[in-house]
């Protein structure tokens, strides 16, 4: 398996802009650690029956997820979706090399 899968997820918004990332790894500190670094909001509420994660990069890019689970989902603005997906997954390869490393 490469670094993660992605596949495009649909939803009811029309032209939206949804991937699902699966990791080789359960998010953990470490990861939701490098996460928030690059954030420019930071949401993570452990005190839920499932706990969750929810950032927002620079450009408006969505990153939300079960603390746990291998799965996270990355909703991208609808301007420039094509370069904030690119953005996003060169940050994930780097979040995910610096944590195998």
């Amino acid at each position: 398996m490469s670094s993660f899968e992605c596949k495009k997820v649909e939803n009811c918004f029309v032209n939206s802009a949804s991937f699902q990332y699966r990791l080789g790894f359960k998010v953990d500190d470490e990861f939701l650690t490098r996460l928030e670094k690059i954030s420019a909001t930071f949401k993570c509420r452990r005190d839920f029956p499932r706990p969750y994660f929810n950032a927002t990069l620079a450009d408006g890019t969505q990153v939300k997820g079960v603390i746990g689970d291998i799965v996270l989902k990355a909703v991208y603005p609808e301007t420039d979706a094509v370069l904030s997906k690119e953005a996003f997954e060169q940050l994930l390869r780097l979040i995910i090399n610096a944590r195998n490393s």
